[in-house]
């Protein structure tokens, strides 16, 4: 079992950097389930034997180094690029740090610490036999999981045997050390779950992540289950999926029938983040018939005028869509990346899309508020995500 001694500085630093808690009086509303088929997601998902052969070879070595099982061995584990995922093949160590339950808490779990590096949407630490998620390891000279464009919420397919879990990044580890995974996920992958006693030894679980593909919120594992479907299924497919796609613009054009370029396969990819399909293949940057249906569902269920043109109040809806933390000067992460996003949609903002809510956002903020009949304090709480959200 990985004594995990590094965790508490490693999360400190990462709660204090990353803008995984948006703000210390965050309050949230989980956004709605995906509305892809679950039916459909089913049919569609890649089996464990599928995934397990489309990462069988390091294609791609993108840490400069490997990391050991456990802190302080043998080093033979490198982290991977393949196709639109970042994986490893490593062992299993229980992780049951987070809020504390029945099964997991000082008594049950002598390295228990109760927070992790990244919390839900209500600001609270993950709980790890609910959630499945996973721990990646600390920033260091030998890998950096933010250079792969991975951090919390971001979504991966966990393989065993004969098990496929999908999970998200939830925690950060030792930085010599990789192969951790909650309670929970355990559970769901048949392995022993304990934390004293539990876990799999030897390189047998792989982690296959998904740069750029997020669960909204951190704690909706059925987000998690349907983008990491799609994902995964790019994935067997030798498709690249949307994992590299530019999404910041300085201004969001409208995009009617056949149109074409970078801000449509942008649109395609956020459509597709939150569950509308847009056909097989990777976004093609063209607005086909399988585009602008997409766009008129998306229109439809946020009471949108469905045309199927991305106009302003598309692009501000899509654009915003998720969880919906308060988030004011000082903030940092992804909501405040979504609102940066909408308001250069909304009203022409052109703010540089850092996650940082500075003055630049706050005026901007206060600038859509006005124009909204909204209060202008600069903070966008409930009225201004709903405001956003529906595409005013």
């Amino acid at each position: 079992m990985r004594l995990t001694f590094a965790k508490l500085a490693t999360a400190a630093l990462v709660l204090a950097g990353s803008g995984a808690l948006a703000t210390p009086s965050a309050s949230a509303q989980p956004d709605a389930p995906d509305r892809a088929s679950t039916s459909a997601a089913a049919a569609a998902a890649p089996t464990a034997a599928q995934l397990k052969a489309a990462v069988a070879k390091c294609t791609k070595q993108i840490s400069t180094g490997k990391f050991g099982h456990d802190a302080g061995g043998s080093r033979t584990v490198p982290v991977c690029a393949t196709g639109n995922s970042v994986h490893w093949r490593a062992d299993m160590d229980i992780v049951c740090d987070g809020q504390p339950t029945t099964k997991c808490n000082k008594n049950t779990d002598p390295w228990f610490q109760p927070q992790t590096a990244w919390t839900q949407s209500n600001g609270k630490p993950l709980i790890a036999d609910k959630l499945p998620f996973i721990v990646v390891p600390g920033i260091s000279s030998t890998w950096s999981y933010k250079s792969a464009n991975i951090t919390g919420g971001t979504v991966a397919a966990v393989v065993h045997q004969d098990k496929v879990a999908y999970a998200v990044v939830g925690d950060v580890g030792p930085t010599s050390a990789i192969g951790e995974g909650s309670y929970r996920l355990a559970e769901q992958l048949g392995i022993n779950p304990n934390p004293k006693t539990g876990g799999v030894s030897g390189a047998v679980v792989d982690y296959i992540l998904f740069p750029g593909v997020k669960a909204q919120p951190i704690e909706s594992n059925s987000s998690a289950v349907s983008r990491g479907t799609v994902a995964a299924a790019d994935l067997v497919a030798g498709r690249k999926g949307c994992g590299t796609t530019k999404l910041d613009f300085a201004t969001y054009p409208a995009l009617a029938a056949n149109a074409t370029g970078d801000e449509v396969k942008a649109a395609q990819c956020v459509l597709r983040a939150n569950g509308y399909s847009t056909g097989d293949g990777d976004p093609t940057g063209k607005l086909d018939e399988p585009t602008s249906a997409a766009v008129k569902k998306f229109q439809e269920a946020k009471g949108l005028a469905a045309t199927g043109t991305v106009d302003t109040k598309t692009w501000t809806a899509l654009l915003s869509a998720g969880s919906t933390p308060q988030v004011q000067d000082g903030s940092t992460g992804d909501a405040v990346t979504r609102v940066q996003r909408a308001l250069n949609a909304a009203v022409g903002a052109k703010l540089g899309i850092d996650g940082m809510f500075g003055p630049n956002t706050t005026a901007a903020v206060k600038k859509y508020q006005s124009a909204r009949g909204l209060a202008s304090d600069g903070v966008v709480g409930a009225n201004t995500w709903k405001a956003l959200q529906s595409g005013k």
